[in-house]
């Protein structure tokens, strides 16, 4: 099975980078396009440990986040068209990123014109987050309750049934929590051995000792020159929740959804060129990976559409990560491995 996935530009550097990928000087040189529409950013390759190889294709839209956010319907007729482009050259499974996987209700308007399965790749970043927290964790900032910023946003849902499955107790940053969210709440709390409560600002979670989940659905809820020093928060969000509006080395912003695929990524020099650019090279984003996973293992009926992001499903991901070699095994702050110097700053003294 083939794999597609379509991105947007995060940034208009990252736009103007797209237009010369795609010999489109006038998005280039001045940010705008006279041909609209979705275009090809790279062919991809990728091998298991067991020698099982996928091939798929990397698609982009023009689009900016506010742009697709603040005209949903044109947004989803751009996705819609990149799905479509996906399909083309042959992908069976196609994974959406970004603000391209929130629009349309959450992918249902896009998998609903689609002939082929379409996921969101919530469940495998709610994964990826967890398991990046349960290594944060395992550094230290352990004694105290994991903050988290998101729900009732379906990631950010996903990650609070994970962490307490995993027995963990979660601060929810929520001052006037919506009625369904108090109602998970509950149940969570009804059936686990470890607790969730809300609290009213990301004051309370974050600081010396504390360890933050920033995970909400659009991001920029944060302004890095708000938080307090030796905070450590990890940014699920893309776009980021953290604004960076301050330098501050006395913050620590891990990436929150990075997992190691098993083998490294074939694609050609505008492969490289995107790694060089995002970070991303031996490490992606789950939500890029997953339509992988699910194309080295012939399997769709995991894929996300929707707000709901059951632990079950989480779980299925896990276990046929493992299976195909895909692991959340190192800590990155802005997309690289960060310095052992760096970790002992924050972590030496839990």
């Amino acid at each position: 099975m083939q794999f597609g996935f379509v991105v947007h530009p995060l940034t208009r550097f990252h736009r103007r980078l797209l237009g010369v990928r795609s010999l489109d000087v006038s998005l280039a040189v001045t940010d705008q396009t006279n041909r609209p529409g979705p275009r090809t950013v790279s062919n991809l390759s990728l091998t298991d440990p067991r020698g099982r190889t996928c091939e798929g294709i990397l698609v982009a839209t023009t689009e900016l986040p506010d742009e697709l956010l603040q005209d949903q319907d044109m947004g989803v007729t751009s996705v819609e068209s990149a799905v479509a482009l996906c399909q083309a050259r042959g992908a069976g499974v196609v994974g959406l990123g970004a603000v391209a996987a929130i629009i349309g209700g959450q992918g249902k308007a896009v998998s609903r014109s689609a002939t082929c399965p379409v996921s969101t790749g919530n469940a495998f970043t709610a994964y990826a987050a967890i398991e990046t927290v349960s290594l944060a964790r395992s550094r230290g900032r352990n004694g105290h309750p994991v903050g988290l910023l998101g729900p009732p946003g379906p990631v950010a849902s996903g990650i609070l049934r994970g962490l307490m499955a995993r027995g963990i107790s979660v601060d929810i940053v929520a001052p006037s929590p919506p009625k369904p969210l108090v109602r998970l709440v509950e149940s969570l709390n009804e059936r686990s051995y470890c607790t969730a409560q809300f609290v009213d600002d990301v004051a309370a979670v974050t600081g010396p000792d504390r360890l933050l989940v920033a995970a909400s659905s659009t991001g920029g809820r944060i302004r890095l020159s708000s938080l307090p020093p030796d905070s450590v928060v990890i940014d699920v969000a893309a776009p980021v929740d953290v604004i960076i509006d301050a330098h501050r080395e006395d913050v620590l912003l891990l990436d929150g959804e990075y997992v190691r695929l098993p083998s490294p990524l074939r694609g050609g020099l505008w492969r490289r060129i995107y790694g060089l650019v995002t970070g991303q090279s031996r490490h992606i984003f789950a939500c890029f990976a997953e339509p992988m996973l699910l194309a080295l293992s012939q399997n769709t009926w995991l894929l996300s559409i929707g707000r709901h992001v059951p632990l079950e499903r989480i779980r299925a991901l896990g276990v046929l990560a493992s299976e195909h070699g895909f692991y959340v095994d190192r800590l990155h702050e802005k997309g690289r491995k960060i310095s052992p110097a760096r970790l002992r700053r924050f972590f030496s003294g839990d």
